[in-house]
């Protein structure tokens, strides 16, 4: 009761009146709803001066072959699709399930899975943020049970529909250092989704190259599979261009790991995210400041 009380606070009523034009928007047509995301992305593009540096210095440091003209276009293009995700989210929390029959789904590699599962040791799948992830998530939870591993949101209000949404679609969610958690999950034989594109400082992590760019990347993936001999299967996930759909791609599993060098782990990981962005960079999520933890005597970035 405390809890839905401090939801309703005034403080949270400038976010339940942008929740409920969102909501509205979900009620149009899907073609719509692309175009105006399109739209808002423009808006937060001009209006919010810090976003607009922090995407524009990490796309300037992961594509330093590109002119200014494509950095430019990139820039404008991601944010573009950073409005459409955010639609994209509301719809995943809203539309219903009759709407989302109309959605296009390709799903590929499933096969991998599969020869994961056979093992029964769990499945972890790896993937980075994109700004379809919400919505792929629901997609995903309608045919498949699995569980993510998440950071509660800041916002009380975002983290509490999040929530419910989640469990509403059977997504079960285990925060980052609930470890016990993760592993009777896998050892259930579940998959685990698993993003693995952030800064969690430099005592959990070492630095491995991403993008060219020495970068703080977590440890916990090998110790998890050191501790659970799950399998390793890197996903990526697109939204299409020609319809209201999108393409969902489950790759082989990786073999001969973990290894017995934690920066070599973490080389091979940012790897197979740094190629599945590069398919789409437009569609990643390059407001997150990913470069924040330096080497130290490193000039920050940000």
């Amino acid at each position: 009761m405390k809890e839905k009380m401090k939801l309703l606070s005034p403080l949270n009523w400038p976010a339940w009146i942008v929740l409920g034009i969102l909501w509205l928007i979900t009620k149009l047509p899907p073609a719509s709803q692309i175009k105006m995301g399109r739209g808002i992305g423009k808006i937060i593009f001009h209006l919010s001066k810090k976003m607009r540096h922090i995407t524009e210095t990490n796309i300037k440091l992961c594509f330093p072959e590109f002119t200014q003209e494509q950095h430019d276009k990139l820039l404008k293009e991601n944010f573009a699709n950073l409005g459409i995700g955010l639609i994209e989210t509301s719809m995943a929390w809203w539309i219903s399930d009759k709407r989302l029959e109309k959605c296009k789904i390709n799903i590929s590699g499933v096969e991998h899975a599969e020869q994961a599962f056979a093992k029964g040791k769990g499945i972890i799948l790896l993937g980075p943020h994109f700004t379809c992830l919400e919505m792929i998530g629901r997609l995903l939870g309608s045919r498949y049970s699995f569980a993510v591993m998440y950071r509660p949101h800041k916002k009380q209000l975002i983290s509490y529909i999040q929530t419910r949404f989640r469990k509403k679609y059977n997504i079960t969610q285990i925060a980052r250092q609930h470890v016990r958690a993760l592993l009777r999950t896998l050892n259930d034989n579940m998959a685990i989704w698993y993003a693995y594109d952030v800064d969690g400082g430099e005592k959990r992590s070492v630095f491995a190259p991403f993008f060219g760019i020495p970068t703080a990347s977590l440890t916990a993936v090998t110790r998890i599979v050191n501790m659970s001999d799950a399998v390793i299967i890197p996903i990526s996930f697109y939204r299409r261009d020609d319809c209201w759909g999108y393409d969902i791609k489950l790759l082989p599993a990786l073999e001969n790991f973990p290894s017995d060098n934690l920066v070599t782990d973490a080389t091979r990981l940012n790897e197979v995210l740094e190629k599945s962005i590069r398919e789409k960079p437009e569609q990643y999520i390059w407001q997150y400041k990913r470069f924040k933890t330096r080497p130290p005597g490193e000039k920050r970035f940000y």
